[in-house]
């Protein structure tokens, strides 16, 4: 069929995904979800269909007269179902408007979106922690971004680094990013340290470039992220969503780092700064108390003097109200209390005593009743193996058959015939 060797020889074989700028027109898009329309320019029109799995991944709403640059694969409507039909039509994958000012337009709609949405409200920001141990980075592992930012980190207050590499610009750039944000948020502290800040950056470019900065799910992700956000993303006069949702922007990745360090040196001159105003407080302080104790010294003879006074008019006070004759009486009346105590203490511990030792008699006697020595006086025997051990049955006979029998009188060898 000529159909089936278009499609697959000459189509799909040759084109395969496709780059196609055009107007849109017929936009039309169907109850199963399915977005058809038709991409236009001066001479030529295209179908266009974006399948509904598709469809949340455009970002935008696409309108009838917009000029966009869309991705997809080249293919005809021919199947073994509909095998009249030849039209062609593109599988749109990825849709952006084109140009510039497409762009900045949309641009501008999606920030008045989340400003409305209170995504950029300062008091959903985060505090960058002053003395990090972990910072994350998000950005390409190759090319001078992340030289320059792990350069000033190391220069200014050297901690871990962890990178998440990811691409910074394409179509999975802004996917990659947003799951490498989610992904610094979910680590487990007990496998690997949590970054205690996160720097989001990349170089300059033109606004096609820095697009995946702009897009929603970056900003969705950058806001539900429980870890402070840096943005420094392009050059100081580079602006996109990212910076308004961030908990702080950095006008360049190197100022990044800056914002999420101290400077060492700086902090050893507070320090020393700290520790001689701490010093000059103890000498202070002990000059102090050296002149509080002179003063207390210079008074001290005069208090001395009334103390003692007032300790002998104590004791003259006291002494004056005891009668010896008082004392003796408590004294005798003590001694004898002891002493029926004492008397009392001495019979109790001898009734006691007796009556434990009648009971150790008691026991004694019944132990040597319950002996088997009490047996063998009335005539029995005891009889055991070679290895002393009781013989209570036939097979505890040992293979030497030998015995040994315990009588009243005296022990027994003897040897097992049958």
């Amino acid at each position: 069929c000529l159909g089936a060797i278009i499609k697959s020889k000459l189509l799909d074989d040759t084109f395969g995904y496709v780059k196609v700028r055009g107007e849109i027109s017929g936009l039309k898009q169907a109850a199963s979800g399915h977005v058809y329309l038709n991409l236009k320019d001066e001479s030529a029109v295209i179908n266009g269909i974006i399948w509904k799995s598709n469809v949340s991944k455009i970002g935008f709403q696409p309108k009838d007269g917009l000029e966009v640059v869309c991705k997809g694969k080249l293919t005809t409507g021919f199947s073994d179902r509909y095998p009249g039909r030849s039209d062609y039509s593109i599988h749109i994958d990825s849709l952006m408007p084109a140009g510039e000012g497409a762009l900045m337009a949309l641009l501008e709609e999606r920030k008045k979106k989340f400003a409305m949405a209170g995504f950029f409200e300062q008091n959903n920001k985060k505090e960058i922690p002053q003395f990090p141990n972990t910072i994350g980075v998000i950005t390409s592992p190759t090319g001078a971004v992340l030289k320059d930012i792990l350069h000033r980190i190391e220069e200014r207050y050297p901690c871990n680094v962890l990178l998440w590499p990811t691409p910074v610009q394409g179509e999975d750039a802004s996917e990659l990013i947003s799951e490498a944000i989610k992904g610094f948020n979910l680590l487990d502290a007990k496998e690997i340290q949590k970054p205690d800040v996160i720097i989001v950056a990349r170089g300059g470019g033109s606004i096609e470039d820095l697009w995946p900065f702009n897009e929603e799910n970056i900003i969705h992700a950058v806001y539900d992220s429980v870890i402070p956000i840096i943005s420094a993303v392009g050059h100081e006069t580079d602006t996109t969503l990212i910076d308004f949702v961030s908990d702080l922007r950095a006008p360049t990745p190197t100022a990044a780092a800056e914002l999420s360090t101290p400077v060492r040196i700086e902090l050893l001159q507070t320090v020393k700064s700290f520790q001689k105003k701490l010093d000059q407080l103890i000498k202070y302080n002990f000059d102090e108390k050296i002149k509080n104790y002179k003063l207390v010294q210079q008074r001290l003879p005069v208090s001395l003097r009334l103390f003692i006074n007032f300790l002998q008019s104590s004791f003259s006070n006291i002494s004056s109200k005891l009668n010896i004759q008082i004392l003796r009486e408590q004294l005798k009346t003590n001694s004898n209390k002891i002493m029926n105590s004492s008397k009392r203490m001495n019979h109790a511990q001898s009734q006691y005593l007796k009556t434990i030792s009648d009971k150790v008699i008691n026991l004694n006697k019944l132990v040597e009743s319950l002996s088997y020595k009490s047996v063998i006086n009335r005539g029995y025997a005891v009889i055991r193996n070679s290895e002393n051990i009781s013989i209570k049955s036939k097979k505890d006979i040992l293979e030497d058959d030998k015995i040994n029998i315990e009588l009243k009188d005296g022990f027994i060898e003897a040897e097992i015939k049958k």
